[in-house]
């Protein structure tokens, strides 16, 4: 089972990339923000950590996590925030760690696809035999990120400004996908790409 860290900055697809993945091969797709999701649920790994630093106002009646309410503490709290973001990362990574483990050991996919927001900072591509980043023209994420979310010119360009460069994506990855132009050259590059890692 290979290891392939999905990674790129916002509005460049790589939802769309994981898509067309799971069309074209036998894997399994894990996104961190999902597996941070979950952990957050009320009752699971960090529910009790945020009641402690965010109060009992963390879960709604629903036991839904109250976002808007953490994200106001969080906000002029950059103490607060630290600790937050410093329990969950870790939490985070120790349960990817243990479904890879748990795919490895059931012996069902050929491959183990992890998107994460910050998979290069967070040191995921120790854990990866390759890293493939997911580009498309700042101008056509501009405008999906608009589109996607009703964020303003000024506010795409901004979230974009403050993640990595096209560099620094550049220098983390073994491989680049092209997801600027159609769906369906994206899709030749996946099929051409996984072909050639079959013939390894």
């Amino acid at each position: 089972m290979k290891i392939i860290g999905i990674t790129g900055g916002v509005g460049a697809g790589k939802s769309t990339v994981l898509n067309i993945l799971e069309e074209l091969c036998s894997c399994k797709v894990v996104m961190a923000d999902d597996v941070a999701k979950e952990l957050m649920q009320y009752g699971k790994a960090l529910s009790k950590l945020a009641i402690d630093l965010f109060g009992q106002e963390s879960y709604k009646e629903d036991r839904s996590l109250n976002t808007a309410h953490i994200a106001a503490l969080m906000y002029n709290d950059d103490v607060l925030k630290n600790k937050w973001t410093g329990a969950v990362h870790p939490a985070v990574k120790k349960e990817i760690l243990f479904q890879i483990e748990n795919a490895k050991a059931l012996d069902e996919v050929d491959y183990f696809f992890l998107e994460a927001a910050l998979l290069l900072e967070e040191k995921y591509d120790e854990i990866c035999d390759e890293i493939w980043y997911v580009y498309a023209d700042e101008a056509v994420r501009v405008e999906r990120i608009m589109t996607n979310r009703g964020y303003s010119l000024e506010k795409a360009k901004n979230i974009i400004s403050s993640q990595k460069t096209h560099e620094e994506f550049l220098l983390g990855s073994q491989w680049v996908i092209d997801n600027g132009i159609s769906i369906a050259k994206t899709r030749i590059q996946l099929e051409n790409k996984l072909e050639e890692l079959e013939k390894v």
